[in-house]
């Protein structure tokens, strides 16, 4: 699925540049605990696995963009409506991650998003 059309379906506000719209998203993975994240992620042995995917959560803060960073993820969706300080932002901006935002539910993003291809990546999967 394109990111653009996931922007669309969801209702995404968009806070970086849109310079990933025509990226593929094939794989999510949601957390508010990036420590988490960093487990998980890190256990992905396969570099297009992570190209290809996005990170969804209700974490706010810089952790989140540091953590999408650190795992070479480029894409991070806040869920439940959470917007993002300008400090987020810019730190977003620099590090290259395009921040979009959803009124939709960490629950309800992840299960549509399932629904419409995008596979989870889960601890020790063979990837």
């Amino acid at each position: 699925m394109k990111l653009s059309e996931i922007i669309e379906k969801y209702h995404c506000k968009v806070y970086t540049p849109t310079i990933l719209k025509d990226k593929e998203v094939n794989y999510g993975f949601c957390s508010d605990l990036m420590s988490d994240a960093l487990m998980i992620l890190n256990s992905v042995k396969n570099p297009k696995i992570l190209e290809n995917s996005i990170i969804i959560t209700g974490l706010s803060t810089n952790q989140s963009i540091r953590t999408a960073e650190m795992l070479d993820v480029d894409v991070v969706i806040l869920v439940r409506g959470k917007m993002p300080s300008v400090k987020v932002v810019d730190l977003a901006i620099e590090s290259h991650v395009m921040l979009l935002s959803t009124e939709l539910t960490m629950f309800n993003l992840s299960g549509a998003l399932y629904q419409d291809g995008i596979k989870g990546i889960t601890y020790n999967e063979q990837w």
